[in-house]
């Protein structure tokens, strides 16, 4: 029987470390304040890059990361996709420029793309390359997010200036023959367009870009506030689904993984599933990273493998994307 198993993961923050008190002096200095919302969603710092990172740059760091956490040759992979809304360039692809980038390390890639499904980008992309890789002779793959957000935020947005940030992550895949099924297991897919005009990068358009006649701040991202209260729910609906479909209960998984959005939602998730935050099968890193879109169900994964990483337990991993869309995968180890 064919698996995709995840052999390793790496993560890459940049040097410039933001704690709330910078924020508050930031937006202070603007007659604004972001104060409460940073505790609310359980913020305490976050990262920016610096001058000279971008999106490349900080994929670049990210299979490095993994590279040498897991002792990767790269040599062994033929197939990279970069997941990301914050591309570098829209063409040539950022995995082809990468792949560029490492020369004969990377000779052996013979697919490269990139994807983009906002904040459930990583996910979707773990779940097109496994089921690529079961379908093909293809036998590791590397999934290398990216969320380089500051560049485009306006510095007056009280959301995504002060709870938002800077990361990127990796994924090393590979596939096994082995007699029982084990590693990707099942998605949940739901698509839901009612808020596709909330969120909105760039605000003007992509064709209006170039025109010397629109104002910089409308070429930066447009966040505009919407009811999400609804994301506890349809999150507890689908972990359901899939629980049944794999004859599992909620107790049957070692380790649940949101999105790092907010701490509030995930908490009120696991108690609409009867699990108590006493079980230990949970943790919110977006206090330490602030939320780093389509990697922060990575930047957990990455946290908590040392300790959940034993063959047999599974996790479901869970997180949600503007406009909206959710997915949701359960994996065994």
């Amino acid at each position: 029987m064919k698996n995709v198993i995840i052999k390793g993961t790496g993560v890459y923050t940049p040097a410039n470390k933001v704690y709330n008190e910078q924020i508050d002096e930031h937006f202070e200095k603007r007659g604004l304040s972001a104060h409460n919302l940073m505790n609310h969603l359980g913020r305490r710092k976050r990262y920016f890059i610096s001058e000279g990172e971008n999106t490349i740059t900080m994929c670049q760091n990210a299979i490095n990361a993994c590279v040498s956490k897991n002792k990767l040759n790269l040599e062994d992979y033929e197939m990279l996709v970069v997941c990301t809304d914050t591309p570098e360039y829209l063409f040539p692809t950022n995995a082809l420029k990468l792949v560029g980038l490492y020369g004969e390390k990377l000779k052996n890639v013979s697919l490269a793309f990139d994807l983009n499904s906002n904040c459930t980008g990583m996910i979707h992309g773990l779940d097109v390359v496994y089921k690529y890789m079961k379908a093909s002779n293809i036998k590791n793959a590397l999934v290398v997010g990216c969320f380089c957000i500051t560049p485009i935020a306006l510095w007056s947005d009280t959301v995504v200036y002060a709870t938002f940030a800077d990361a990127a992550a990796c994924v090393a895949l590979y596939m096994e023959d082995f007699e029982t099924p084990r590693g990707f297991l099942d998605t949940y897919l739901f698509t839901d367009a009612s808020y596709h005009g909330y969120i909105t990068y760039p605000k003007c358009g992509m064709a209006k870009v170039p025109l010397k006649a629109i104002e910089p701040n409308e070429k930066r991202l447009e966040w505009n506030p919407f009811p999400m209260d609804f994301i506890p729910e349809q999150w507890c609906n689908g972990i359901q689904q899939i629980l049944e479909r794999n004859n599992l209960t909620s107790q049957d998984i070692d380790y649940y993984i949101f999105s790092q959005l907010s701490d509030e939602f995930n908490v009120k998730t696991l108690e609409l599933l009867g699990i108590s935050l006493d079980e230990h099968k949970y943790y919110f890193v977006g206090k330490e990273y602030g939320y780093t879109g389509n990697t922060c169900p990575i930047m957990c994964l990455n946290r908590m493998w040392d300790m959940y990483s034993k063959q047999g337990n599974k996790i479901i991993i869970c997180t949600v994307g503007a406009g909206y869309s959710i997915i949701i995968q359960l994996y065994e180890f």
